[in-house]
């Protein structure tokens, strides 16, 4: 029988005292799987003297179904435990039935182990979970014999909070506005922002003060480059030409390659019109999200921005962006130049009411 999955949140309740088995770890947010891991670790591998005999890592380099099975099958020294950690192997590319089979009798001893913990670590880019109606093979394959454990993104006001208390551990006084601000300038990767807050908090104590503001912000944190991407597309979508050209000033001032502009607001259209499509069809923002690979925040409120639109204007756009694409590819004197085209004649076809 299948075991069922069970949140971040859950593991990290549950999981204060040790229990030995298997356990997936799968989803978006990264930090948080290795939040829980690191844990993990000073539970079970905190004295060093043994730490080498009851600590095993297995990648894509060293990982083999025999050597798995031995490292779960042997005895921990001088504890009650052992930790394995499994990371990023292409599972998917193992076809051959004796690798399946050999990962079964691993995964299926650890499940039943008393003094072992198997944590299998994935990405987003390396493992496909599937979904709960459809789970791909290696979903099917882990859940047999490991807990799936899913560390999906934290909601927007979960990571406010969060930011909040990071702050004030480190003693920097900080509003929940000033908070949301770091997340608008820097985003929802929770990796991203621990290493952002990290460098607000070694800026103000060097400037001896307690409290943030947004001028700290804007001064320290590096900008996600989609939200300055999200910035030019919707300034030319909405034919504000006064930002747009604001926003590329800038980017051009960070010496920001046109490609990979270009690249970012074709996603960012691309990603609109199939948010309209969604929502005439009466999918959510979260299946949406899922479906786009979008954090739910940033995919509700697009799905928000493209109700605005027409899917014609959205088709337009995204077809003077190909052409711009076109343009680039056959050289020009400036670059930069095409995207000023690209502003300026998304503004015409405003004006001729194309959309």
């Amino acid at each position: 029988m299948a075991n069922k999955t069970i949140t971040g949140a859950q593991f990290r309740s549950e999981f204060k005292n040790i229990k030995p088995g298997a356990y997936l770890f799968f989803g978006d947010e990264n930090f948080l799987k290795q939040r829980e891991l690191h844990s993990l670790r000073e539970k079970i591998c905190k004295d060093e003297n043994t730490a080498a005999f009851n600590h095993f890592i297995f990648t894509r380099d060293n990982y083999t179904t025999d050597a798995l099975y031995a490292a779960v099958m042997s005895m921990p020294m001088m504890s009650e435990y052992k930790l394995i950690e499994l990371y990023e192997i292409p599972f998917s590319e193992y076809r051959k039935k004796e690798d399946t089979d050999g990962l079964k009798s691993a995964l299926e001893a650890a499940s039943v182990s008393e003094d072992t913990v198997l944590v299998i670590y994935t990405t987003p880019e390396n493992f496909d979970p599937g979904d709960a109606k459809t789970p791909s093979a290696a979903m099917k394959l882990f859940r047999e014999y490991a807990i799936p454990v899913e560390f999906a993104h934290e909601s927007s006001q979960r990571i406010i909070s969060w930011v909040q208390k990071h702050l004030t551990s480190e003693s920097i006084i900080a509003e929940l506005p000033e908070c949301a601000y770091i997340i608008e300038t820097v985003g929802h990767d929770m990796t991203t922002l621990s290493g952002e807050i990290d460098k607000l908090c070694a800026y103000l104590h060097y400037k001896e003060r307690d409290k943030l503001c947004r001028a700290d912000i804007d001064f320290v944190c590096s900008r996600n480059k989609e939200i300055g991407d999200f910035e030019f597309a919707d300034a030319i979508l909405s034919g504000d030409n006064e930002k747009a050209f604001y926003v590329l000033s800038d980017m051009r001032m960070k010496n920001e390659p046109v490609p990979v502009i270009l690249g970012g607001i074709i996603k960012i259209f691309t990603d609109l019109y199939a948010l309209r499509l969604f929502s005439d069809a009466g999918i959510s923002h979260e299946d949406a999200a899922k479906r786009l690979g979008l954090h739910p925040y940033v995919a509700k409120l697009r799905m928000a921005k493209a109700k605005t639109c027409e899917r014609q204007a959205l088709s337009e756009i995204i077809e003077l962006c190909y052409d711009t694409d076109k343009a680039l590819k056959t050289s020009s004197p400036d670059d930069y130049l095409l995207l000023e085209r690209l502003i300026v004649t998304a503004s015409q076809y405003r004006k001729k009411k194309v959309f």
